[in-house]
């Protein structure tokens, strides 16, 4: 919904309100209360305002089971969001909910940007969950109302920062007054803190003397902005520390903290790494295995004095370098797509270094071939590499000594489509894709419709010269 009322706003306040969403969920919690975002719309003849936002809280029953974004609602200027969206002022009221009939209290707290209040953040909660809180209750509406008076004074959200979205609290909280000494500890911040080793940690103590050295508080006062920091310790335990600073005006009041035992996260995050590390190096052992067997193919040609036999294995150590060259691009990008422009321009040189002496050989690449599934990244290589190579073998005429060769690529509707063409001598008029005699071309052919799930056909070029198109799938 936010995104349909974008133009309405300023620069201003689409930063406030995406700051303001990053906490979302977080002030929910806190709260015990549904919350939402009503945004003032002003028409020709009338005063209204839509809902664009809307988090149910982790801690309580939701009071809106229904989606309420995108409602609109007249503005009555004595209401209570009346009130509040255009006095500016924080106010409540009891109200029934239309859809389920419950009874609910309200708050309506202004968003105000560059001293305009433009929108407004109501928080609702039922009636029937109003009773007698327990501590960890107190605190946390106490947090909330602490985070309020803050939006108020223009103290919240913070600047725009580049640190991830506040955890949910259900994790774990811990409150430190300004001398960063505990006030409060929620059960499962007091057990992340144990599996750190903090045994003594309770409220009155600092954190530095019950074993906790970490620099967040420091930061986030000097940066007044959120701070997270990881601590890691034996064991491969690990917690990350999500430092918010309290404000009343300009001073400094407290910090909240919020834990969150990431220990089973980086031990995967580390798994992952090791495999990620593992397959590269198998990338690179077959790339170099395959470049033994080149070179082991080219000694052997060196000492054939049959033609054929050297052309054949010249051929063959040609193919394995195709090969070889996408398992080194693989041995450095192990992710399930492949970029495949970089691996085409290294064919195209491989290409030009083969073009034999005295002969002018210019290739153009045109468009871009984007990525592609990493298990078809060896059949296409190969079948660029043998296509290229024919027009260098028989797209010369006798004469001829120039060859311009162009590879082009382009995508459309999850398929892409190349095309490689020269201004050589052409294909006979009979060629056909299933009637392809030669080597490369039954070897092209081959990988276009079985490894590839593809379409090929050979024809001319406009202007003279050979063509063969290809469209294989590249969702």
């Amino acid at each position: 919904m936010l995104e349909r009322v974008d133009e309405s706003l300023t620069a201003n306040q689409r930063s406030y309100l995406a700051e303001l969403l990053r906490f979302w969920g977080f002030l929910a919690d806190l709260g015990f209360s549904d919350l939402t975002i009503a945004l003032l719309v002003k028409g020709q003849s009338r005063l209204g305002y839509v809902i664009v936002a809307q988090v149910r809280p982790a801690t309580a029953q939701t009071v809106h089971p229904g989606d309420l974004i995108g409602m609109n609602f007249d503005l009555d200027a004595g209401s209570p969001v009346g009130q509040c969206l255009l006095d500016g002022v924080v106010t409540t009221g009891d109200r029934v909910d239309p859809r389920s009939g419950r009874p609910m209290r309200s708050w309506f707290i202004p968003l105000a940007v560059d001293g305009e209040v433009f929108a407004v953040l109501i928080r609702d909660q039922l009636r029937e969950q109003q009773r007698n809180p327990g501590e960890l209750e107190t605190m946390y509406m106490s947090l909330f109302g602490r985070f309020t008076q803050m939006i108020v004074e223009g103290r919240f959200p913070y600047p725009p920062g580049e640190v991830e979205e506040a955890p949910r609290v259900g994790d774990g909280v811990c409150v430190l007054d300004a001398d960063e000494r505990i006030s409060f500890l929620s059960p499962n911040a007091l057990s992340a803190l144990h599996r750190l080793g903090c045994n003594e940690a309770r409220p009155g103590e600092e954190l530095a003397k019950v074993g906790l050295r970490i620099q967040a508080p420091s930061r986030a006062r000097a940066l007044c902005a959120p701070v997270l920091e990881e601590v890691e310790r034996v064991r491969g335990v690990t917690v990350t520390f999500y430092c918010l600073p309290i404000f009343v005006g300009d001073a400094l009041t407290g910090y909240v903290l919020l834990l969150r035992d990431v220990t089973d996260i980086r031990q995967r995050d580390r798994l992952l790494a090791s495999k990620d590390a593992t397959i590269r190096e198998v990338h690179h052992r077959v790339k170099n295995n395959l470049q033994t067997i080149s070179s082991l193919l080219r000694l052997q040609g060196r000492r054939l004095s049959n033609a054929d036999a050297k052309d054949a294995l010249n051929e063959a150590e040609r193919r394995i370098r195709s090969i070889a060259l996408v398992h080194e691009f693989l041995s450095r990008d192990i992710s399930e797509q492949v970029e495949i422009d970089e691996i085409v321009g290294t064919l195209v040189r491989l290409a030009e270094e083969s073009n034999l002496p005295g002969r002018d050989l210019v290739i153009a690449v045109e468009g871009k071939a984007g990525r592609m599934d990493a298990a078809n990244v060896t059949p296409l290589a190969i079948v660029i590499a043998e296509l290229l190579q024919n027009s260098l073998e028989h797209g010369y005429g006798s004469e001829s000594k120039r060859l311009a060769v162009t590879v082009a690529f382009e995508r459309h509707a999850g398929e892409l489509s190349l095309e490689i063409m020269d201004d050589g001598v052409g294909f006979p008029e009979d060629l056909s894709a299933a009637s392809a005699a030669s080597l490369g071309l039954a070897i092209v052919r081959d990988l276009v419709t079985s490894q590839l799930d593809g379409r090929i056909a050979f024809g001319a070029a406009p202007g003279g010269g050979a063509s063969v198109r290809i469209r294989i799938p590249a969702g």
